[in-house]
């Protein structure tokens, strides 16, 4: 079978194999600094194309899952943003293109970061936090999500 990588399940097999931690040598990660890994890996492979045009509305598409954890790309228009909201689990993000700005919540009040192309964060479990795109074109971003129980032991 001939790979072409136009083909959005040969992008996806792609960037499952060459991602995948299991692909180095690596000391044991843990389960935040793994996804941190996955997300910033797949943001490095060529984005589906019809993710990379201007968004008119949120789109997210699933490119891999596993028993463990599963890998959105999303792509956002200009001035979108998210409601605020927690995930049960580590989430890891990494901008591809455009720029995020990310709002976490604490009870000792709200603390706004910028994360530009390139950059990667990690969200650990029950933080209130949300996301806008605060650039003038579409933001693209991997969102890798850890599912239940894979959290720190």
């Amino acid at each position: 079978m001939t790979s072409d990588l136009t083909d959005l399940n040969s992008w996806q097999l792609t960037a499952s194999r060459a991602t995948h931690p299991s692909q180095r040598v690596a000391p044991l990660l843990s389960p935040g600094d793994l996804l941190l890994e996955i997300a910033a890996g797949i943001g490095a492979v060529t984005v589906p194309t019809h993710l990379a045009r201007p968004a008119t509305s949120l789109q997210r598409e699933l490119v891999l899952t596993t028993p463990a954890y599963d890998v959105w790309v999303m792509s956002w228009p200009a001035g979108q943003a998210a409601d605020l909201h927690a995930h049960e689990q580590f989430v890891a993000f990494h901008v591809v293109s455009g720029t995020v700005m990310e709002e976490r919540v604490t009870a000792m009040g709200s603390t706004r970061r910028v994360h530009t192309e390139g950059s990667t964060a990690l969200v650990p479990p029950h933080m209130p936090h949300r996301l806008v795109s605060s650039t003038a074109a579409t933001t693209v971003h991997v969102h890798a999500r850890a599912l239940a129980n894979t959290t720190a032991r």
